[in-house]
């Protein structure tokens, strides 16, 4: 059988139960939110003091989100039909997270196990959520007019202004030594100026 489109395996791994593939989407994100602004200097004082502090835009973006949806998997092929990666894991907890989801420990380690041989894992897919993120970015600039059609332009931006840790997602593969830790993180803050010459 050809491969399907759609990231839809070409053979089902457990025949005959496709609602064994339904779950969340990875693009979906509960909550999302998302702020803007721009804001210029006035104008004001002498022509030397509205040269130097009129005309400058500050601009920042807020953006607060969710985590993506995770699909634990048991890192063994249980039900020998060649799964990549292994199967799914079977959830014996009702609840998979910890009491306090930290870097270390950001799913329970004692509410998953691994499947018995012959068998597929009971979880269904993407159905654990991971650690959410907040990036703050900034910028300033300001336009210095020449000539009628020259100008020159000072930009300055700053990307996770606030230099907040944004935990990437944790280890999912149960077998694994570090299942559950999160092992990497987002950019830290990351400051570029800029200069442009118009003409």
């Amino acid at each position: 059988m050809e491969e399907m489109q759609l990231g839809i395996p070409a053979m089902y791994e457990y025949p005959g139960m496709r609602n064994y593939y339904r779950g969340n989407c990875l693009q979906d994100h509960r909550h999302l939110l998302n702020m803007s602004g721009v804001y210029e200097t006035p104008s004001f004082g002498n022509s030397k003091e509205r040269a130097l502090t009129g005309g400058w835009r500050i601009s920042g973006i807020a953006r607060a989100m969710t985590g993506n949806y995770l699909t634990i998997t048991s890192g063994i092929d249980t039900s020998l039909t060649n799964a990549i990666g292994g199967d799914r894991a079977n959830q014996v907890l009702g609840n998979p997270y910890p009491a306090k989801k930290t870097i270390d420990q950001w799913m329970n380690r004692s509410a998953f196990a691994q499947p018995a041989d012959g068998q597929w894992g009971n979880m269904a897919t993407n159905n654990i959520v991971g650690p959410g993120s907040i990036r703050f970015d900034m910028g300033l600039s300001r336009t210095f007019r020449i000539r009628e059609n020259q100008s020159v332009e000072l930009r300055g931006e700053a990307f996770n202004v606030a230099n907040h840790v944004n935990p990437n997602n944790p280890t999912t593969v149960l077998n694994n030594p570090l299942f559950g830790k999160i092992t990497t993180v987002g950019d830290p803050r990351i400051l570029q100026f800029a200069l442009k010459y118009a003409f």
